[in-house]
């Protein structure tokens, strides 16, 4: 019986997977990165900020204005440290009431505070970018049993306890 030169496929492990001597020889996995624990402390994490006058931004918009338009959620990967509140049925039925976010808007709506945006937009990895569009924000305020709910889970989220 003949034989191919060529040598069978074998099935190897999942990527991620890698045996001691698979890492001896140079080969590494997918994920190294070790990610640091998300730092959600200080005055923007004090659920005392938001209030009847703190004004928010759909993420989606935020995204745009910081020009990260074409790329969904990148916001959220680049600055994990941003308060984000993800809306509940009640808050989108709100939001689309109000003419926030059409009716046919996505599974997901999150919220953040236009402050923090703003204050992003200022640091120096956005200041001078082309790409910077403000006007994308359209901030609005919410109601109090809203801003209620926005508390209660700031304060859970935070990794600083009083």
């Amino acid at each position: 019986m003949r034989r191919s030169p060529v040598p069978k496929k074998r099935k190897g492990r999942p990527p991620g997977q890698v045996s001691s001597d698979r890492a001896n020889l140079g080969f590494t996995p997918l994920k190294l990165k070790a990610t640091e624990p998300i730092k959600r402390e200080g005055p923007k994490w004090d659920p005392a900020r938001l209030d009847e006058r703190t004004t928010f931004v759909l993420g989606s918009r935020a995204n745009k204005a910081l020009g990260m338009g074409g790329t969904r959620g990148r916001i959220y990967i680049k600055h994990p440290e941003l308060f984000k509140y993800a809306a509940d049925p009640q808050d989108k039925q709100w939001l689309t009431e109000q003419q926030h976010m059409k009716a046919t808007g996505g599974k997901m709506a999150y919220l953040l505070l236009e402050q923090d945006i703003l204050d992003l937009a200022a640091n120096d990895d956005y200041k001078d970018s082309l790409e910077l569009k403000l006007d994308e924000l359209k901030s609005f305020s919410a109601p109090a049993w809203m801003i209620e709910k926005m508390r209660k889970y700031m304060e859970l989220l935070r990794t600083e306890q009083d």
